[in-house]
C-alpha cells in the first residue's frame, strides 16, 4: 500500500476526518509512518511482525497501538470502532473475506467510515497467495506452489515470472480465489449496505464505503479520481499492445 500513501490514502484520511485508524498488516510500518504525519492521527497495527519489529520501531510513539498476532485472532478479540480500516495483510480469498465478516459482524466500523484494501488488481485479484499456507484451514486452500506468476497466465511459472519465492495459487480464477472474490462475496452477502470502487495501478486499491459515506463529498471525488486513474491505466495498456502489435508484425522484438 505504500504507494498510494501519500497521493491516495493520507488525503483521503485528512479530507474524510477520519483520524481513528487500523491497518492490517503494517509490514516494516511504512505506511504507517506516512499516516503519523497528520498530527491528530492514532494506529491500531495488527501484524505477526515476521518483516520487522514494529512494537520495538514505534515504542516512543504513543498513538500507536500493536496487536501482534494473527489478523482473524486479533479482530475477534479488539474493542473498538474505527473510522476507516486498511488491509493488506495475507492476501487470500479465506483471510480477507473473514477480516470483512468479521468488522462488519463486530461493528468495528464507525458509520460512515471506510476500509482500503490493498491487492484488488492482478496478481491477486483471483488468485490467492499464501503467506504461511498452515494458517488457512486446508479445506479453504487453494492448490499452491513456490512459483511465479505472468500476466495473462492462469498457471504458474516454472522459471520465472513474478513472487516465485511466495506461496501461490497453482490457478487463477474459480470460486473463493482471490482478494477481489473475496471483495466481490462480502459485498454480496451485504448487499446495500457498502459502495465500492478502486484505483488499478500498482496492484490495485479498493475502497468498501459505509453506504451513510457513500453519498459524501469525499467518497464521490475519489471515486471520480479513480475512474480517471483507471482511464490512464487502460490507455497505456492500449498503447503498448498497439506498439509490440507494430513491432511484432515489422520482426523487431521489444525487450
Amino acid at each position: 500500500m505504500k504507494h498510494f500513501g501519500y497521493k491516495i490514502v493520507r488525503p483521503f484520511l485528512e479530507e474524510s476526518r477520519y483520524t481513528r485508524i487500523c491497518e492490517v498488516g503494517a509490514s516494516l510500518g511504512l505506511n504507517t509512518e506516512r499516516i503519523l504525519t497528520m498530527a491528530d492521527a492514532s494506529m491500531t497495527l495488527i501484524d505477526p511482525c515476521l518483516d520487522a519489529d514494529l512494537e520495538r520501531k514505534f515504542a516512543a510513539e504513543p498513538r500507536v497501538s500493536l496487536h501482534r498476532g494473527l489478523s482473524l485472532e486479533v479482530l475477534a478479540t479488539v474493542d473498538e470502532e474505527f473510522d476507516c480500516i486498511l488491509i493488506d495483510g495475507d492476501h487470500n480469498w479465506y483471510t480477507v473475506f473473514n477480516e470483512l465478516e468479521t468488522v462488519h459482524n463486530r461493528k468495528l466500523l464507525r458509520k460512515g467510515g471506510a476500509i482500503l484494501c490493498h491487492d484488488v488488481g492482478w496478481p491477486y485479484a483471483r488468485r490467492d497467495m499464501y503467506y504461511q499456507p498452515d494458517t488457512v484451514p486446508a479445506e479453504h486452500r487453494q492448490p499452491f506452489a513456490q512459483r511465479g506468476m505472468v500476466e495473462g497466465q492462469s498457471e504458474l511459472n516454472a522459471t520465472g515470472g513474478m513472487n516465485p519465492d511466495l506461496f501461490n495459487a497453482t490457478h487463477e480464477g474459480g470460486p473463493k480465489n482471490g482478494v477481489l472474490t473475496a471483495i466481490d462475496d462480502f459485498l454480496a452477502a451485504h448487499r446495500g449496505e457498502y459502495e465500492y470502487f478502486s484505483f488499478r495501478e500498482e496492484y490495485g486499491l479498493g475502497f468498501i464505503v459505509d453506504k451513510t459515506a457513500a453519498v459524501g463529498a469525499v467518497s464521490l471525488k475519489y471515486r471520480r479520481r479513480a475512474r480517471l486513474a483507471n482511464t490512464a491505466v487502460d490507455l497505456k495498456a492500449f498503447v503498448r499492445r498497439v506498439v509490440a502489435s507494430i513491432l511484432n508484425r515489422s520482426g523487431v522484438h521489444s525487450k
